[in-house]
């Protein structure tokens, strides 16, 4: 299937993390996502799984609610934010790829503790930037990494210094910054 994730409104500029991981997947592995937004990242890796003809599991975590920094400029005044429908569109731009992702409608911290610990293969967090949250979401998505996975996120950037505080501070050298996102390599 050809991508078509160029379409959707929202952000992503992390394709090569997610295709390097279909690549480099197997049969069985289990990936996660936390924030989907309108499913512009969600699409690519759906379609990336879909075209590796692997069995990955793909989870995509998300409220669907918008969060703070949407009450920030532009963002607060979606009109998908304002009359609820993030869900809804999410699920809309995502039917050429169903069946290739599972969505979860719930917070960070909760699908978290839906998870056993060391039973991911690869978790990209992009959910809420303000430091605390993204403290939270490393402390509950870290053990649920299996060694020799991958913990990633987005938006490791001066404009987002929540980001870079918090990853800084929880997690362990070596950390590798591929132009805005961070990757750690569980041991």
């Amino acid at each position: 299937m050809e991508h078509f994730f160029q379409g959707l409104e929202g952000w992503f500029n992390f394709q090569p993390i997610y295709k390097h991981m279909v690549d480099s997947g197997k049969d069985g592995n289990h990936f996660v996502e936390v924030g989907a937004w309108k499913g512009k990242s969600t699409a690519f890796m759906a379609v990336e799984i879909m075209n590796s003809g692997k069995h990955i599991k793909f989870d995509v975590i998300d409220t669907w609610l918008g969060s703070d920094e949407h009450q920030m400029g532009k963002l607060w005044e979606d009109q998908d934010v304002i009359n609820n429908r993030l869900f809804e569109v999410f699920n809309k731009n995502m039917r050429p790829v169903e069946g290739f992702y599972h969505a979860k409608r719930m917070t960070s911290l909760e699908a978290a503790a839906l998870y056993d610990d060391n039973s991911l293969d690869f978790v990209l967090l992009d959910a809420s930037h303000a430091y605390q949250d993204v403290k939270a979401d490393i402390q509950a998505w870290l053990p649920k990494i299996k060694s020799g996975g991958i913990l990633a996120g987005d938006d490791y950037q001066s404009d987002w210094p929540g980001v870079v505080d918090a990853v800084t501070e929880m997690i362990p050298a070596p950390l590798t910054i591929d132009w805005v996102t961070w990757i750690y390599h569980k041991p």
